[in-house]
């Protein structure tokens, strides 16, 4: 049967890179805390594209008209209503989040919050982690431990913490940077899915100067920490006004 609810983006890190230009090298400043990994845990409940399609489609109609054709995105159920959807589209023109609500009537309602951005300006960086032979004689390092000196720690809740150390570091500082460089962070969000071995993330920062967003995928995690492979897109945007 036809529809004319709009299509899901392409699958994967790469997928719907729409306007995106590559990031500049990242100026010199205070360099970003790098967060230890922490076991994550996995929940069995539907996927991003059943909660994508329980919120109906003019509420995903105006999601996607306020920041333009989909550059990324997530949903999932509500934290505190867990039968409800919520959903965070990344778009060219900015970054949409909707979360669930009620009308003055009482009566279910959607939130949408818009976060613009300046023409253009939004841009990405790849982040791969290849699988390394470990040198006999070298101890790896820990996880998350980094000889830079790095800024106190953001305000940031433990879930989105926890999942940000299970990534390669330099993801983590693209994500943070901005925020510890004098940008004030005012909102975040994260989802994931996966098991022990592979997992899919999507991540944003939000602040009064600047968008970031991570997402993409990573396997091997089962297994040792030097056969981890990443393959990650970060997204940096502009905050107009």
């Amino acid at each position: 049967m036809a529809s004319n609810q709009p299509a899901l983006p392409p699958h994967g890190p790469l997928a719907g890179r729409v306007g995106a230009e590559p990031v500049p090298a990242r100026p010199a400043g205070v360099a970003p805390p790098v967060h230890a990994a922490a076991t994550l845990g996995f929940a069995r409940r539907a996927g991003r594209e059943h909660w994508w399609q329980q919120l109906g489609e003019p509420v995903r109609d105006r999601m996607i008209a306020r920041v333009g054709p989909m550059v990324d995105w997530w949903a999932d159920c509500h934290q505190v209503d867990g039968d409800r959807a919520y959903a965070v589209v990344l778009g060219p023109r900015g970054l949409a989040v909707c979360t669930p609500t009620v009308n003055d009537r009482g009566g279910r309602a959607q939130l949408l919050t818009v976060v613009p951005f300046v023409p253009a300006s939004l841009r990405h960086a790849v982040v791969v982690q290849k699988p390394a032979r470990r040198l006999p004689g070298r101890p790896s390092l820990p996880a998350g431990q980094s000889t830079a000196p790095v800024a106190p720690d953001l305000p940031l809740s433990a879930g989105l913490r926890d999942l940000l150390g299970n990534l390669p570091a330099d993801a983590q500082a693209r994500l943070q940077w901005p925020f510890v460089n004098g940008d004030v962070l005012t909102d975040s969000g994260y989802y994931y899915r996966g098991d022990d071995d592979r997992l899919e993330i999507w991540a944003y920062l939000a602040g009064r100067r600047w968008v970031t967003f991570v997402s993409g995928h990573g396997s091997g995690r089962s297994g040792p920490a030097h056969r981890v492979s990443w393959q990650l897109i970060c997204r940096q945007a502009e905050v107009a006004g």
